[in-house]
């Protein structure tokens, strides 16, 4: 490895120079890195207000395994660029390198590594002209992906891409001017952190409808099997026309095409705890190394503090352990709720969207009014059930089904990776493909996101009567997710626009309907991994991961007694048996 000074006057290498004075290849680089860096370092003060450091007096070329981003980084130990051989080449734009470095270098180093090369990353994309700037997006997307949990992958690009598709590249002055606060105030985020802020920070990024694209999203949530040429029909629109329309939400991110795999179908059940302790206790370290774990929420009011969801394989061990959480922690006086997910239902309405100012307008009083004419006319009685539930499939799965819809679980849905995963030929993979779609374990669906719905909340329901009034109720709220126990009692999540989880608590209050309302926080975590290792192929049926549920109930009940106190009785609970 060589070293060369940016300046003109310091020493040259020998083994560079011939009697025909051959250029030096750094001579570009040389010439090319101090003005780069100073205009980044006006840029970066005029448009954020932040500091960059001062420009490097050398420029190392080194191996690619000693670097640490994509095509260099910056020392600013020793005020040093160093680059991979792929920058001198050109493969690489180095405009793209030292715009990122610079700026990289600019942000507070409380803010985590991934961050801070995310945002320098998209500011080195918005100030590159367009032929670099796609070069530079080629190697941006060759980042790596990481896998944060079961149903979120983290990839570099991707991430900012999709910030960016929905804000505009002014969100990214946001962002900076976010994570400078934070770290201003000393809030640090970690990775996981980080990538769980980023996610939910999409999320309140609201993109305007019209009359069409309502239509059309309307026809898909109804019927996700619609082909271009049956919305068009629906909606009253031309088939071009909702092509190109479903093409621009998807770009927006909008529209996600999503295909998944029932739980239910493959024997793996779906259950709702929540709990309540001391008022200054975290009753999530209760589920701290719980096997089942799929995502979990902070409830923001009310009698209950956490709402967790579990995915259980089927067997004896597995559901049991549940019923042992259960009796610990009654037993110490913590509040528990479990509740089975037996059949599901989804409602969208957009009747009080308003598509000419773009927002959502629910008229709560009418929401109350229309609440007691149904209990007073009786007419939840008349509504068709929209939840059904999905029996477990009795076809013969092997290991590579299993594998095949254990991917498709993480999202992975493309032939070629799948192949290339599994190791597997076209034929054999699209005949399994096309079984497992035909007997519903590959399931396609629409989900709809950034339409201004940024707030959840849980509404339970322990009685028959209740819950179809409420079932009923919901289906004039924007979204409404219905998760019925076998007694048909009822668990509902419904998304509201902002300030609407308040004014939802209000007119139920008003109603005097016999539920439990809990606004949720937008943290959610959850480390679930699809529980391939727990497939018995050959007696067709799930096994139970004693190892972990042993440690699990040994934490619990180790928890449970250092919060034991006086605690409000459960309003519900019973015992989890096998289904058969």
């Amino acid at each position: 490895m060589n070293l060369f000074l940016l300046k003109d006057d310091l020493f040259e290498p020998e083994d560079l120079k011939s009697k025909h004075h051959l250029r030096d290849p750094m001579t570009d680089i040389r010439s090319q890195i101090t003005p780069l860096w100073l205009d980044c370092s006006r840029a970066v003060a005029q448009r954020f207000g932040l500091q960059a450091p001062p420009v490097p007096k050398s420029v190392q070329v080194i191996d690619a395994h000693e670097i640490s981003r994509t095509g260099g980084h910056y020392s600013s130990a020793k005020n040093e660029l160093q680059v991979h051989s792929e920058t001198l080449q050109g493969t690489i734009p180095l405009a793209g390198i030292v715009y990122r470095e610079c700026f990289f270098h600019s942000l507070p180093p409380e803010i985590c590594f991934e961050a801070r090369r995310d945002l320098s990353s998209e500011f080195a994309r918005q100030t590159l002209k367009r032929p670099e700037r796609v070069k530079w997006t080629r190697e941006w997307q060759n980042v790596p992906a990481v896998r944060v949990r079961a149903n979120l992958l983290y990839t570099s690009y991707a991430l900012m891409e999709w910030i960016i598709a929905l804000g505009g590249q002014g969100e990214l002055d946001s962002l900076v001017h976010e994570f400078v606060t934070m770290a201003r105030y000393g809030v640090s985020l970690d990775f996981n952190q980080y990538v769980e802020y980023m996610v939910h920070r999409t999320q309140n990024i609201v993109v305007e409808l019209d009359d069409a694209d309502l239509k059309i999203v309307d026809v898909l949530l109804k019927d996700e099997t619609a082909s271009y040429h049956q919305v068009a029909k629906t909606a009253g629109l031309s088939e071009s026309w909702v092509c190109t329309r479903v093409n621009r939400l998807k770009r927006k991110y909008v529209l996600m095409d999503l295909t998944t795999t029932p739980f239910s179908r493959i024997g793996i059940r779906t259950f709702h705890i929540l709990l309540a302790g001391p008022s200054w206790s975290e009753p999530s370290k209760i589920l701290d190394g719980c096997p089942f774990v799929y995502d979990m929420r902070s409830i923001l009011n009310g009698p209950w503090q956490i709402i967790a969801r579990l995915a259980v394989p089927d067997n004896t061990e597995s559901t049991r352990s549940l019923d042992l959480m259960s009796s610990t922690l009654s037993n110490n006086g913590i509040a528990v709720d479990v509740a089975e997910t037996y059949s599901v239902g989804i409602s969208n309405s957009f009747y009080h969207y308003n598509a000419k100012n773009h927002r959502w307008e629910i008229p709560w009083v009418a929401m109350r009014g229309w609440g007691h004419r149904i209990t007073e006319d009786s007419l939840h009685h008349l509504v068709e059930r929209i939840d059904l539930p999905a029996k477990t499939t009795d076809v013969y799965l092997d290991s590579l089904d299993m594998e095949i819809l254990a991917l498709v679980q993480e999202g992975i849905t493309s032939s070629r990776t799948l192949r290339k995963r599994l190791s597997v030929g076209q034929t054999k993979l699209s005949t399994r493909i096309k079984r497992l779609r035909s007997e519903g374990l590959i399931h396609h669906i629409w989900s709809v996101q950034n339409i201004g719905l940024v707030e959840r909340v849980a509404i339970r329901a322990n009685d028959r009567n209740t819950a179809n009034i409420l079932d009923t109720w919901a289906r004039e709220m924007p979204r409404a997710f219905l998760r019925y126990e076998e007694n048909r009692n009822l668990l509902m999540m419904t998304d509201l626009p902002a300030g609407g989880s308040t004014q939802l608590m209000d007119t139920l209050r008003s109603l005097g309907w016999p539920v439990t309302v809990s606004p949720l926080s937008s943290g959610i975590w959850g480390h679930w991994q699809f529980p391939i290792s727990l497939w018995d192929v050959e007696n067709q049926s799930w096994q139970a991961p004693r190892d972990e549920i042993a440690a699990w109930l040994e934490r619990v009940a180790e928890q449970s007694e250092s919060l034991t106190v006086e605690a409000p009785s459960s309003p519900h609970k019973r015992e989890i048996s096998r289904r058969h």
